[in-house]
């Protein structure tokens, strides 16, 4: 119980720190720089499907993300697939990775090691990422454990908003990303 205590302690001191001066407190500095580098795994469709699913997306998004994510080879929109009510037939695996600079920059690469995200980031307290990109800013916890991350991002259920589904692709929550660089 007490140590519970001092770690919420130890992150409302970081948080005051970086309300206050407008910089990051040693302790966000320390979680910056675990952040750094470059996160990969191999994401499905089906991944995504359930991911969105659970977190209550509404079924044309869905079925949008599976399109813009590359799953199905030659469909980059949602009237391309065959059957909106199966969207994974015939889908691959993808390579998939995000990274997080020393400056503060956040992107994501595709299979062909090509970005289709970018915007930047900051850490508002160890463990809490907060990512701004051309809408409103996304809050992710995540955990580090030696060589992988887990995101999670905290949006509202049944968030239909490209920004939730967003969010909802770039964690694949609960899923584990390994550092590669």
């Amino acid at each position: 119980m007490k140590l519970g205590v001092l770690v919420t302690f130890a992150a409302l001191i970081a948080a005051t720190a970086i309300a206050a001066t407008g910089t990051a407190s040693p302790s966000a500095e320390n979680a910056q720089s675990a952040l750094v580098g470059t996160w990969r795994r191999t994401t499905t469709c089906a991944e995504l499907v359930s991911a969105l699913t659970a977190a209550r997306v509404a079924r044309p998004m869905v079925v949008e993300f599976v399109a813009g994510n590359g799953f199905l080879p030659g469909v980059t929109s949602p009237d391309q697939i065959a059957d909106p009510s199966s969207p994974c037939a015939g889908a691959v695996p993808r390579v998939h990775s995000h990274f997080f600079t020393k400056d503060g920059a956040f992107g994501s690469l595709d299979w062909h090691g090509q970005s289709v995200d970018d915007g930047t980031y900051r850490i508002t307290r160890p463990g809490t990422v907060v990512i701004f990109k051309e809408f409103p800013k996304v809050t992710f916890t995540y955990r580090i454990i030696r060589k992988n991350i887990r995101f999670t991002p905290l949006v509202p259920q049944g968030c239909s908003s490209f920004r939730c589904a967003w969010a909802v692709s770039v964690a694949y929550p609960g899923k584990h990303w390994q550092r590669v660089r």
